[in-house]
């Protein structure tokens, strides 16, 4: 465990040393750190994860957090694991990337600095077992991120972003400050383990401590209608950042999802099927305003929280199959959870990257202002659809694999012989194939609009893949999703002892069928990319020595080739659009003549996420007006804000007077 926390210190260290070193090495000082972090963390991470060992170290603080355990089992050590690779490629993406900030050095030293510290602490966060110690290090992690959000704080929009994401952390924080003082009350410890007594059984108060941490967790995690400070934050943090959070900072929040499923034991139906529900509407919601956004990071950030929504079906599907005694459909459940996780941090980091490579070369990331990328960057677009087809959930890539032992586990729901979970069996089957069409829909919108066709609009300059560090991680990645997509078994070997904490010891005859399974899964698989590779090879052969003509589409009428003739996001969209528009509001704006033949007009479309427009909006009015009432308070004048002073002390005297 000291390897562990040695590799920790090295991330926070190569953050600080990079502080004091020159512009032109910060970021390969902050890389070095990073690659001697792993030959600490990964060692003892893969080791716990194989074996199925468990280690601790024991830490002694003074009151009020007490004796401290650190300790790493499998689920810790799967989290540890992505935490670590996803920081090392985000600090060779970043080495390239922080290059368009060069002559900023005060900038670019805060930048490195609050990353190694946003990774110490997310490490500390996955193995801390000690409530009062976890909250301190998820703090630093929710701090450091905003840090890092607002890093271009001299855009007025980065402002509101990194402010809106640091309110919704905090309110996140009460709710887990709540319930991390109840239950360490009830319990009488401060010890995660010590919490098993109060959660193991199924009463009122262990539901509502479940919710309780649930809203606290999914609030990090993007969790509906947790999530509306996603769509804001990650396009407006550098996009190495954006790539940290979404691919991995927000499964902190499922971490802590998982650990206090794990802490209680077998699950009420209830709190399974609350977690279920949510799910599916945060899927549905994430990916709808996915379909709709023009901004790629936003479309980016908007599928995280569809993906989320995949996970915690994952995760209520395992639940429900502890709460039914059914072993197969827990198993099903939780290890398409927690292979999604590992997913979803390798397609979501490369399709983060890619956009920040769009952007270095364009210096826009609106969608209807690209258009033929793939001409100047083939590499990145080649990486880019790779990674959009993955999170589809197309075969043979690892996406795929994921979700299909969701849907496997909630198929198996079927075998239980009650109403309400095969109900919500047939709703998670629907709602999963529809977030997996929409998912297509979308990726091939942003696609084809941004890599394919003809630019939309003059670009600065010819576009170029000269920097070898913004394609690296990509690369590692690409090569990991196709790995787990061909060779599903050896995600099951890397994340077994992981899944077999949530299941009781008698499931060992679940475990060898689901090997023989993917085993016979990875089989087909690698027959159907063998044929794809073959008749891809055969046209090849077949057009090798013929002249490939190029002949225009059908124009209706018109001889003058225009990139306006192309589908824009909006029109591509629109058919969709149309059919959830109560739940995808969209704000139209047409500015033309009165006259039947306009010389000029213009069209713009908005969309508008539903929970923000009549949830959050309306709560945050009514706050604002609620404290306006209470503005006569700050007057500016020093005597009375003195008389504050003295009207408190007066009041606070008479309180330990009346105590004594």
């Amino acid at each position: 465990m000291s390897y562990i926390l040695a590799g920790t210190i090295l991330f926070f260290i190569g953050g600080l040393f990079s502080v004091f070193i020159k512009e032109k090495f910060k970021g390969i000082g902050f890389l070095s750190f990073a690659v001697l972090a792993q030959v600490f963390i990964l060692p003892e991470t893969l080791r716990v994860l194989f074996t199925g060992s468990q280690i601790e170290i024991q830490l002694f603080f003074s009151e009020p957090i007490g004796i401290s355990f650190l300790r790493l089992d499998p689920l810790a050590a799967m989290f540890v694991l992505i935490i670590s690779l996803g920081s090392l490629l985000a600090a060779i993406y970043s080495k390239g990337y922080m290059k368009m900030y060069s002559g900023n050095k005060s900038a670019l030293s805060s930048y490195y600095f609050f990353l190694g510290l946003m990774v110490a602490s997310m490490l500390l966060v996955v193995i801390v077992q000690n409530a009062m110690l976890f909250m301190i290090v998820w703090e630093v992690m929710s701090i450091s991120s905003f840090f890092l959000v607002s890093f271009e704080n001299n855009k007025i929009e980065v402002r509101k972003a990194s402010i809106y994401y640091l309110i919704a952390m905090q309110i996140g924080a009460a709710f887990l400050i709540s319930a991390f003082a109840w239950i360490s009350a009830s319990s009488g410890s401060l010890d995660f383990y010590s919490f098993k007594n109060v959660l193991n059984n199924s009463s009122f108060i262990s539901v509502l401590l479940f919710v309780l941490f649930f809203i606290g967790f999914g609030t990090k995690a993007g969790f509906v209608p947790m999530h509306t400070w996603l769509p804001k934050a990650h396009p407006a943090a550098p996009t190495g950042v954006s790539a940290l959070m979404s691919g991995v900072m927000i499964k902190t929040g499922i971490y802590g999802i998982l650990r206090i499923v794990l802490l209680s034991g077998t699950p009420n139906a209830t709190v399974a099927y609350f977690v279920l529900a949510v799910s599916l509407i945060t899927g549905l919601t994430g990916i709808a305003n996915a379909v709709s956004q023009k901004d790629m990071k936003k479309l980016l950030a908007y599928s995280s929280i569809e993906n989320i929504g995949i996970i915690g079906i994952g995760i209520g599907t395992g639940m429900l199959g502890l709460a039914y005694n059914n072993n197969t459909i827990a198993l099903l459940g939780f290890f398409g959870a927690m292979l999604h996780v590992v997913n979803h941090f390798t397609f979501k980091s490369v399709l983060f990257y890619g956009s920040g490579v769009v952007y270095t070369q364009t210096h826009t990331r609106n969608v209807d202002k690209l258009g033929g990328l793939i001409k100047y960057l083939p590499v990145t677009s080649f990486l880019f659809l790779i990674s959009a087809l993955a999170i589809s959930g197309l075969p043979i890539l690892s996406g795929f694999v994921s979700e299909l032992l969701i849907y496997l586990g909630l198929i198996k729901c079927f075998s239980v012989s009650n109403l309400a979970i095969n109900i919500f069996a047939v709703l998670g089957i629907s709602g999963l194939a529809f977030v997996g069409a929409m998912a297509l829909l979308s990726f091939t919108k942003v696609f084809g609009i941004a890599f394919l066709g003809s630019p939309r609009s003059q670009l600065h300059g010819q576009p170029n893949e000269k920097d070898l560090s913004l394609l690296v991680p990509m690369i590692f990645l690409v090569v990991i999703i196709f790995t787990l997509g061909l060779f599903p078994y050896l995600a099951f070997q890397l994340l077994g002892n992981a899944v077999r904490q949530f299941l009781p010891a008698n499931s060992v005859a679940d475990f060898s069928q689901i090997q023989t399974t993917l085993k016979l899964l990875s089989n087909y698989l690698l027959i159907f990319g063998s044929l794809i590779v073959f008749f891809y090879l055969i046209r090849l052969l077949l057009l090798k020595k013929k002249k490939v003509e190029v002949f225009k589409t059908w124009d209706c009428g018109y001889q003058q080739s225009s990139s306006r003739l192309q589908y824009s996001s909006s029109s591509y969209a629109q058919p969709f659009l149309n059919l959830v528009s109560e739940f995808v509001p969209q704000k139209i704006q047409v500015e033309k003549e009165p006259v039947l033949f306009p010389k000029e007009a213009s069209l713009e479309s908005h969309s508008q996420d539903f929970f923000e427009r009549f949830l959050i909006q309306p709560n945050l009015k009514f706050l604002k007006k609620s404290l306006n009432l209470f503005s006569w308070i700050q007057s500016g004048k020093m005597q009375q804000y003195i008389i504050y002073g003295l009207i408190f002390l007066v009041f606070l005297l008479i309180w330990i007077l009346g105590v004594s």
